[in-house]
């Protein structure tokens, strides 16, 4: 898999952990190293009003060593932390992500350190360790400078708002969820999941980026170096078209039916995308190329498309990574296509290389944690010109590293596939 694939996969691993994170149990049992890992920390007793503040000194174990237990590390600074709400102890709970230094902390009935009890109540402090949003909501954390999500249970169902500290809303509560798009440490809009409903893009101040709810509205999905740029991270469909957002809620491009230039990609040669079928009744943004005089070169009907120079590497398959139903295939700049359909599920050739790597993948492995059936180095016609191997990586200095017999045996392979030691 190289380093397109893994982007993809970062992406749509970060948005189900997200989402896995809103609707985890709440009372899962935790174990004595669960509990260090999530650094619940006891705070001192304290004001909701802030008028009895104290400074303590905070404790985690070192997120640098997981596994030590056997000992915390000071933060550099010191905290002060109001002292208590509604005469409940308060506690941090580390395991929620935040915006800056914003901390999601709780409060239960039982007044004990347990991010998990079902009674917990949640709110915010500030790195000053002052209530910015009072411990009483089912989620909150911070989404910006006095910024913040809020999620409350209404009949089984979770809804959300964007609040400030003094109560106001933002955007009032709704059936689903609010989603920050994130972009280094900033939030510059957040999509409105509406639960059976339509998605809505907002703004950190509250207001809609567009006057039309979305059909459907998503983190995009990174499928290579012809899929999405960094960026680009929101994808809407509207009115059956797809509508390619940047983090800062500004569109980027509108794709329909009829392929559209996406990019130049040089040596003559344009991506180009449209908003297709692909299986069924289901659409998604395919790809394909053209050179500069228009002439189509490589038809959109591609989950992604990577340019090598002289070669294009086209994925069929689903939109978020490498499966095992994908079909790799690769063509030249004239539209010839030199290596067809079946012969890999995934290829990887370098830009400017000559050779690089083809994947059959199989059953998964779970001592491996991979699923890959067979590997081998090709040219960039799709030859093979190498033995099958369990994996092959290949090195800067343009060498290949071969695993068999599950990894515990490996071969040196020169760029062509031959050992070398």
């Amino acid at each position: 898999m190289n380093k397109y694939e893994m982007r993809a996969e970062a992406v749509l691993k970060k948005k189900e952990e997200y989402l896995q994170k809103r609707e985890k149990k709440l009372n899962r049992a935790v174990t004595v190293l669960a509990s260090a890992a999530c650094v619940a920390v006891v705070l001192a007793v304290a004001s909701v009003f802030r008028n009895l503040i104290s400074p303590i000194n905070v404790f985690v174990v070192p997120t640098d060593n997981p596994s030590a237990t056997d000992g915390a590390t000071e933060f550099t600074h010191e905290m002060t932390v109001a002292q208590g709400y509604n005469g409940k102890r308060i506690f941090i709970y580390a395991e929620q992500e935040n915006y800056g230094e914003f901390r999601t902390c709780y409060v239960n009935e039982k007044d004990e350190q347990d991010p998990y009890d079902e009674s917990n109540r949640f709110g915010v402090v500030n790195a000053e360790g002052e209530i910015v949003v009072p411990p009483q909501y089912y989620r909150a954390y911070a989404v910006g400078e006095n910024r913040f999500v809020a999620e409350r249970k209404n009949n089984g169902y979770t809804e959300s708002a964007l609040i400030t500290s003094d109560g106001k809303v933002l955007f009032g509560f709704f059936k689903g969820y609010l989603i920050p798009i994130n972009y280094g440490s900033e939030v510059h809009v957040l999509i409105a999941d509406v639960t059976g409903g339509n998605g809505v893009l907002i703004r950190t101040d509250g207001s809609r980026v567009y006057d039309f709810e979305f059909d459907s509205l998503d983190i995009a999905h990174t499928t290579g170096a012809a899929g999405y740029e960094s960026e680009e991270l929101v994808k809407g469909i509207y009115n059956d078209k797809y509508y390619l957002i940047n983090y800062k809620g500004e569109t980027v491009s509108v794709f329909d039916e009829s392929p559209k230039i996406k990019k130049p990609l040089g040596n003559g040669m344009n991506l180009t995308a449209a908003y297709r079928h692909y299986s069924g009744n289901y659409k998604t943004l395919l790809f394909g190329a053209c050179d500069d005089s228009g002439k189509e070169v490589v038809p959109c009907e591609y989950a992604s498309l990577f340019f090598t120079g002289d070669r294009f590497i086209g994925r069929r398959g689903d939109e978020q990574g490498l499966g095992p139903t994908d079909v790799a295939v690769i063509y030249d700049t004239e539209g010839n296509l030199v290596c067809e359909s079946g012969s890999f599920h995934h290829i990887s050739i370098d830009y400017g290389a000559e050779t690089g790597i083809g994947v059959v993948l199989g059953e998964w492995d779970n001592e491996l944690m991979v699923s890959i059936g067979g590997c081998w180095v090709i040219d960039k016609n799709g030859n093979k010109l190498s033995d099958e191997y369990d994996r092959i990586e290949k090195n800067p200095d343009g060498t290949y590293t071969a695993y068999y017999d599950k990894q515990s045996k490996t071969h040196l392979l020169d760029a062509n596939g031959k050992i070398i030691g």
